[in-house]
């Protein structure tokens, strides 16, 4: 997972790493990965609980990948990731593309 080769596992990595296993991937397990990141049980992912979540993974994320991560996976502009937009962000083909290359075209 860790890419880049600097010991830490960022934001497009770590999706980079699970969408790779998007064949797998069911409503039960998507709900399963979505309350591990719902993180106060609200129903949406906020800014708040993808930082708490990658925490309580051992990774940090810089806000600059925060605000990435929003601007790209908020479809809604909400400020919030809601599950629909959630499920979007592992089977949309577009989105893969995206967050695979995140790094190579954000240097």
């Amino acid at each position: 997972m860790d890419y880049f080769g600097n010991h830490k596992i960022n934001y497009s990595e770590f999706l980079a790493a699970t969408l790779d296993v998007k064949v797998f991937l069911n409503d039960d397990k998507l709900s399963a990965i979505f309350n591990q990141f719902d993180t106060d049980n609200s129903g949406y992912i906020s800014r708040e609980n993808i930082v708490t979540a990658l925490a309580k993974m051992g990774h940090e994320i810089t806000q600059a990948e925060l605000d990435d991560a929003m601007r790209k996976h908020d479809l809604e502009k909400n400020g919030i990731i809601t599950k629909d937009e959630f499920k979007a962000l592992f089977l949309d083909t577009s989105d893969l593309t995206v967050a695979r290359n995140f790094e190579l075209t954000n240097q």
